[in-house]
């Protein structure tokens, strides 16, 4: 059955190879006709169909309509604004496929899921450019080497609400779920500024301007950050699986000026920075040589010799994920700078070895 990405691309096609706007009748013939050479019943291609794909891509500034000289009640259609196709190859259908996997690994099933009809016209497109009859499921995969938790459970439509007040510049009321609160909520007043895909959750990026707890509030020296706000009036990371409401704010909030999500800021709570970028230098042995050669840690370091060892140099945050790489393969590398980064280290393989030596 013809997909209504392909239908809808072929319609932009007509209007283009035209040369001259045409009526929504002959759109619509040369549309019934290129159905029937696809195999699909043209009798099923209805003129109402056409008329609200035409409207949808007007609306999308794709086409653009007039009302027809000669026929007053009538309208004239014509192709606009950009030219790339909205039909995908075999090759890039194959990539589309691993992108979606890849997003449901992490985190992303509900975000595909509301995508279906882009992913069965990616399966068409697939079947349709392979030669032989091929389950290609079992072909193309997405994951990582690294033990992969299973990605928190959070509300399609709570992800919904915060993309679109995102796009349409709104502060929303969030209730929330803090870690280590004794399952005490907290509404907050807040900005959404971004959304981080990470590991298997997605973690909201917000300006609080106010919070109210919904029973007794955590100590003011309780450590904050990552798994509820920071306190009024500053930049957090929340994750969606522990949000429990979200209602249109109360408040007119601005964007933090020359918000950046990569910035350090923003990235403090996303990722847990614990220093800026700053001169790194790693003792590797040849096993980590080999991959780091291929698989760089940061694409401006410098590999030199070392006796039988190697020695990489790099301008890193010192962050959650480079500990965690660090600690991973800490039988293999040596952390030579920043001095603050070793002592880390080895204050935790010390622990390790406590904890096995019971």
């Amino acid at each position: 059955m013809i997909n209504l990405a392909h239908r809808r691309d072929y319609l932009r096609q007509i209007l283009r190879a035209a040369g001259k706007p045409l009526s929504t009748a002959d759109v619509h013939a040369k549309l019934v006709a290129w159905v029937g050479r696809h195999g699909d019943a043209a009798d099923d291609q209805r003129d109402k169909t056409t008329i609200r794909d035409l409207k949808a891509l007007e609306e999308l500034n794709y086409v653009q309509s007039q009302t027809d000289p000669e026929d007053k009640r009538g309208l004239l259609w014509s192709a606009v604004g950009r030219s790339h196709s909205l039909v995908l190859s075999p090759s890039d259908a194959m990539s589309l496929w691993a992108v979606f996997q890849h997003a449901e690994r992490f985190g992303l099933q509900s975000a595909t899921d509301e995508l279906k009809g882009l992913r069965d016209y990616t399966e068409l497109v697939i079947q349709d450019g392979s030669v032989r009859k091929l389950n290609f499921t079992k072909r193309i995969t997405s994951g990582t080497r690294f033990t992969q938790l299973q990605p928190g459970k959070y509300k399609a439509q709570h992800l919904k609400q915060i993309q679109m007040a995102i796009l349409d510049n709104e502060a929303l009321e969030v209730w929330y779920r803090p870690r280590n609160a004794d399952g005490v909520e907290c509404v907050y007043q807040l900005k959404p500024l971004g959304l981080s895909h990470q590991d298997s959750n997605i973690y909201l990026s917000a300006y609080v301007t106010e919070e109210q707890w919904l029973g007794n509030a955590p100590a003011p020296d309780e450590p904050r950050g990552k798994y509820s706000s920071n306190g009024p009036n500053t930049l957090c990371a929340l994750m969606l699986h522990r949000i429990t409401k979200v209602e249109p704010g109360k408040r007119i909030i601005d964007d933090p000026e020359g918000y950046d999500i990569h910035a350090d800021e923003a990235q403090t709570d996303l990722v847990t920075i614990h220093s800026p970028a700053q001169k790194t230098r790693l003792r590797l042995s040849q096993t980590l040589y080999n991959r780091l050669a291929e698989n760089p840690l940061d694409k401006n370091q410098k590999l030199l010799p070392d006796g039988d060892k190697w020695l990489l140099t790099c301008k890193v945050r010192d962050t959650q994920g480079l500990r965690l790489f660090l600690m991973a393969n800490a039988a293999d590398i040596e952390v030579l700078e920043p001095l603050a980064l070793r002592a880390h280290i080895h204050e935790m393989l010390t622990l390790a070895l406590k904890t096995y030596e019971q």
